[in-house]
């Protein structure tokens, strides 16, 4: 049932998220596509029959006793039509980047391999956004978001608001707004903390309908989870299925491995002390007992008028299974990330959407690690376009790519001996 769950709030994700918590879009056609919506005339405050009354008053209660925290101050509602989301998405995406950032960080994800050159992260985003949600927190108002014409009466539809309602939790007890999940070079950083909020909140649902769902409806409740309409997500390249999903299964493991192993205490430690690589997500027993950081990688920046820096950012253990999943398998994806140590890549341009050139640093726990992971590479590489070479040090790998030959001579010296 929990894939269910989790599919039902992935529109949240891409508007407030990952793809979310960067909202990775292709930034030149922002202002057209923000033309195309009705004008955000401001929102209103929620009627009383929608969100307020006896029954939210009892989820607010009931969420906040099952995670432990107490609402500081009122919970503020607000209710928009769902065709104001897009706009609100696309003005959310505006302030955090610049055009050429984002245009940057999709040739950058073409560059490395997680998507097909070409690939319109706008289109998928605003297609993704059109699956259903029902509700939305966001810590920068901070404001909890329903929409005109839902219902908070089913056991559904409370489960969801227990889920933002946590968010509303987490973010007068730890301030999300000082979490960085924001963050534009180290996609990994913000995807772990991404699977620590989400996770919290889709344990505590779960939890949430565990504990108070009638159970004569639990079965029209699954056939409403299963109804729902996933097609946009499943005709996303994979790897933005990954990552869109990672947060909340994912995160709702490593959840609760800490509830299990602490209660409500672990997870509240974890907020204190937050996970910062998508390698502690998936390995929740090392980082509740033989927590290691991963190794900061610094890159030196190539130095030439003709190829400039458009991508800086790290991967981590969960982007390189990815990467390497498609050519080298499942279990030997799983098997040959999870030495990571560290790492961080550079994509250059030569030229405004010209050829691209990669240089990509990891490190290992050791040698045989990096070994391990040398030889699932290559089978990517087999695949890749123009030249790519791979340099091994001891438990440091360097990757360069490019289909412009005169990148490699740039890169020369990066590469360690």
């Amino acid at each position: 049932m929990k894939k269910f769950l989790l599919k039902s709030l992935l529109v949240f994700l891409c508007a407030f998220g990952l793809f979310g918590n960067h909202g990775r879009v292709f930034g030149d056609e922002l202002d057209q596509e923000l033309r195309k919506v009705e004008p955000l005339d401001g929102t209103r405050s929620a009627p009383k029959s929608a969100t307020s009354g006896d029954v939210r008053r009892e989820t607010e209660r009931l969420t906040s006793e099952l995670r432990g925290l107490p609402f500081k101050t009122p919970v503020k509602y607000k209710v928009i039509d769902r065709s104001q989301l897009k706009q609100i998405l696309i003005k959310k995406v505006k302030e955090q980047f610049t055009d050429e950032e984002l245009r940057g960080y999709n040739r950058s994800l073409a560059a490395i391999g997680l998507i097909p050159e070409g690939t319109d992260l706008l289109k998928v985003l605003l297609s993704l956004y059109g699956e259903q949600v029902a509700a939305f927190y966001e810590p920068a108002e901070p404001a909890l978001y329903t929409f005109t014409g839902e219902s908070w009466t089913s056991d559904l539809h409370k489960m969801l608001l227990s889920h933002e309602l946590t968010h509303a939790l987490q973010d007068q007890n730890y301030s999300l707004k000082t979490f960085p999940l924001d963050v534009k070079d180290n996609d990994d950083l913000a995807l772990a903390t991404s699977a620590l909020v989400e996770g919290d909140a889709t344990l505590l649902m779960t939890r949430y309908y565990a504990e108070n769902a009638d159970p004569t409806r639990m079965l029209g409740d699954l056939t409403s989870m299963l109804g729902q309409d996933t097609k946009q997500l499943l005709q996303s390249p994979p790897y933005l299925q990954e990552m869109l999903l990672f947060p909340y299964q994912e995160g709702n493991q490593f959840a609760t491995a800490l509830f299990m192993a602490g209660g409500t205490s672990a997870l509240n430690e974890a907020f204190r002390h937050r996970p910062v690589s998508t390698q502690q997500i998936l390995h929740p027993e090392k980082f509740l007992h033989d927590r290691r950081d991963p190794q900061a990688v610094a890159l030196t920046r190539i130095q030439s008028k003709d190829w400039q820096l458009i991508g800086n950012n790290v991967l981590g253990e969960f982007g390189i299974r990815c990467l390497l999943e498609p050519s080298a398998g499942s279990f030997e994806a799983v098997r040959a990330a999870q030495g990571w140590n560290g790492d961080r890549y550079h994509v250059y341009e030569r030229g405004k959407n010209g050829p691209t050139g990669l240089v990509w640093v990891t490190v290992w726990e050791n040698a045989d690690a990096a070994k391990e992971f040398e030889d699932a590479y290559k089978l990517v590489a087999e695949l890749r376009k123009g030249t790519l070479k791979v340099d091994r040090s001891g438990s440091r790998v360097t990757v360069r790519q490019s289909t412009d030959a005169a990148f490699f001579a740039l890169s020369d010296s990066l590469v360690a001996r």
